[in-house]
């Protein structure tokens, strides 16, 4: 694990097949989901990096993993944020001017997303799994749910604060109530997705717990270029896990499609 300050604080980071940086070869960037970290991601970005031979580059975002603590309130700005501010500090940071390919669950989809919207000469592709596009009741319902899962549930705690530890309360208590006020109901990417003219693949489960499939068909209707849906059938919101072989050789088909 390596660190360097981004916006002010000390971002953890790890190097995928780092001996392929130094090619022009464009780099996988691995975006973990809001509750989540790179350790989280366990050896899903590996994999993707190890196929495609490809370098890549995981880390966690600021309050998360082994990342410093946010020093100011989370707003509804945050997505924003990090994909206007942060992910660019960070790459910038260790000099690279490669290509990207993002590749985002969840949170880390919508930044991908937003990414690619900012930025667009800078980006390949995005693989966006488990998006929120839009705010839909079943979101802010499963965030409800979740709320009371770690309020209630001891051991739900005890095992996040393995990846998180003493700001594990603080991070679901900022990201969970910032996602049930009334205020976020009107939050969407509509207009950035009109932005985006690289390719995209959507994967989204059936049962997500986040989002119905309203959230892949107002991606494929804005972004401005090939959109590809991977909807999985007995499946929620981390796909990569539920449906790991069939996730893996989708994702990976699509890079290999792409650097063709």
């Amino acid at each position: 694990m390596k660190q360097t300050e981004v916006n002010g604080h000390l971002i953890a980071y790890q190097l995928i097949n780092e001996k392929l940086i130094e090619s022009d070869k464009p780099i996988l960037v691995f975006l973990h989901d809001g509750l989540g970290s790179m350790q989280q991601m366990k050896d899903f970005p590996q994999k993707i990096s190890d196929v495609c031979n490809l370098p890549g580059i995981v880390y966690d975002r600021i309050s998360y993993g082994f990342s410093a603590k946010r020093k100011r309130k989370i707003n509804q700005a945050y997505l924003h944020d990090e994909a206007m501010t942060y992910l660019p500090e960070l790459l910038e940071n260790l000099g690279f001017d490669n290509k990207l390919i993002l590749i985002g669950h969840s949170d880390g989809a919508t930044i991908a997303l937003l990414f690619a919207s900012f930025f667009p000469s800078k980006v390949l592709a995005v693989v966006s799994e488990a998006a929120h596009v839009i705010v839909e009741d079943i979101t802010v319902e499963g965030i409800r749910n979740l709320r009371n899962a770690y309020d209630t549930n001891p051991a739900l705690l005890k095992s996040m604060k393995k990846y998180h530890s003493e700001n594990t309360e603080n991070l679901i208590k900022s990201w969970t109530n910032l996602w049930l006020t009334d205020e976020i109901r009107e939050w969407n990417i509509i207009k950035n997705l009109k932005n985006i003219n690289i390719p995209v693949l959507a994967i989204q489960g059936e049962n997500d717990e986040f989002g119905s499939f309203k959230q892949l068909e107002v991606i494929k209707d804005n972004v401005n270029a090939d959109v590809e849906i991977f909807y999985i059938s007995d499946c929620g919101h981390f796909p990569h896990f539920e449906k790991e072989i069939d996730v893996n050789k989708k994702v990976t088909e699509f890079i290999k499609k792409i650097l063709v």
